[in-house]
């Protein structure tokens, strides 16, 4: 299954397994006048918080080529029931102006971001207690090799916080043919491709 294309907010997979499913194109934004929840760096900052919430017990999905801008958190959430686990591949995003936290690996998650853009995000990646592998130099993307027979894109960063996020056992979760086989740009060439390509409207 493709989700693609859309203008909506806020995706939950809900607690069973979502799974071969990919969600691109897409632009998440979170620009309003009201903040729903305290949670948004404590304070109404404008930026929505809740983006998308993956929990299913055996999720496996693919966030890929995607715009999110004026969000504060959640871009995505991935776990937090213990004993569930969940398989996210998330590349290719444009991430800007995230006053808050964009991706969040809770308990039972296993995330690989690779070749995303962080432009103007506060903390890139939560450190929660799920496992992600996050590279943020060209030794760590060519570590994937070992793991997923190819090696990873790395992220970048401009005027964003500092990420700490290289759990090999992430890696080792998501050595499936989806991951090895996916054709993914360099983080350098994101932005302008995600701009021209994401929303409604544009078919590609």
């Amino acid at each position: 299954m493709s989700i693609d294309h859309i203008g909506r907010q806020f995706i939950a997979t809900g607690y069973g397994a979502v799974t071969h499913t990919t969600i691109s194109n897409n632009v998440f934004n979170g620009q309003s006048t009201y903040s729903s929840v305290p949670l948004c760096a404590a304070t109404c900052n404008s930026c929505q918080y809740w983006v998308l919430i993956l929990t299913g017990n055996g999720d496996q999905i693919t966030l890929a080529l995607n715009y999110f801008y004026y969000t504060s958190g959640r871009g995505p959430h991935v776990g937090g029931t213990s004993g569930y686990t969940q398989k996210i591949h998330i590349y290719n995003n444009y991430y800007v102006t995230v006053l808050g936290h964009a991706i969040d690996p809770e308990v039972g998650a296993n995330v690989v971001a690779e070749g995303n853009y962080f432009n103007a995000v506060t903390t890139p990646v939560l450190a929660g207690v799920g496992a992600a592998y996050v590279p943020t130099t060209a030794a760590q993307a060519s570590a994937c090799s070992s793991y997923i027979g190819r090696a990873c894109q790395v992220n970048a960063f401009s005027s964003s916080g500092t990420v700490s996020a290289a759990s090999t056992s992430a890696l080792q979760a998501l050595d499936d043919s989806y991951v090895s086989g996916a054709s993914v740009m360099a983080a350098s060439a994101v932005g302008a491709y995600v701009q021209a390509n994401a929303g409604l409207g544009k078919v590609n």
